[in-house]
């Protein structure tokens, strides 16, 4: 893997796989957040290939979201 293709790398928030952005059909959600396209599936997530989009976004609300904190009871309402 060249330098490049590591810096562009996150970890997925299901299961830890690398996803490199904008090479993988990952589902990006929160503020950096991402899941590797077969996590996205397994959570409910659809997948368009023709279009080339999520049309239906996986379940993620069991994960946390650095925009409110590592845990789900510290998100505002919770």
């Amino acid at each position: 893997m060249h330098r490049e293709e590591w810096e562009g790398t996150e970890s997925c928030a299901a299961c830890g796989a690398p996803v490199t952005s904008g090479a993988e059909r990952g589902f990006s959600f929160g503020l950096r957040n991402v899941l590797c396209f077969d996590c996205a599936v397994q959570r409910g997530g659809r997948y368009d290939a023709e279009r080339d989009s999520w049309t239906e976004s996986p379940d993620v609300a069991d994960l946390p979201d650095e925009a409110y904190g590592d845990t789900l009871d510290e998100k505002p309402g919770a």
